[in-house]
């Protein structure tokens, strides 16, 4: 049985969690540089909550850093008990090793924009 400690979980969440405030930045950004001028009301307020967004993974990130930071090393957890809660490769990959480097694809997935 592999395990993990606790801190050292969280820590590697909040750096996912980190790269994921980066994705959701740069969206806001790209929202800012559409023509919005026919657009439905309703609909630029949804783009409107990818600020939100950005801003709840920011502070989700610096809460999980201090966490681990706080709760000394903890228990440990059983990394293969962590796999099985999440479906994708990668994160799956960082729960059994924090010095997994592997970046997510930016080509994976099917785009789909309409």
């Amino acid at each position: 049985m592999t395990t993990r400690t606790t801190a050292d979980v969280l820590s590697t969440i909040a750096e996912d969690v980190a790269d994921l405030a980066s994705i959701a930045h740069a969206l806001d950004n790209l929202t800012s540089e559409l023509d919005l001028s026919g657009a439905d009301q309703s609909k630029i307020r949804d783009l409107q909550r990818v600020d939100a967004l950005f801003q709840h993974l920011d502070d989700i990130a610096v809460l999980l850093g201090n966490m681990s930071k706080l709760i000394g090393a903890g228990p440990d957890l059983n990394v293969q008990d962590l796999q099985d809660s999440v479906r994708l490769d990668y994160l799956k990959s960082r729960l059994s090793d924090a010095a997994t480097t592997t970046e997510m694809s930016p080509d994976a997935g099917t785009v789909n924009l309409f």
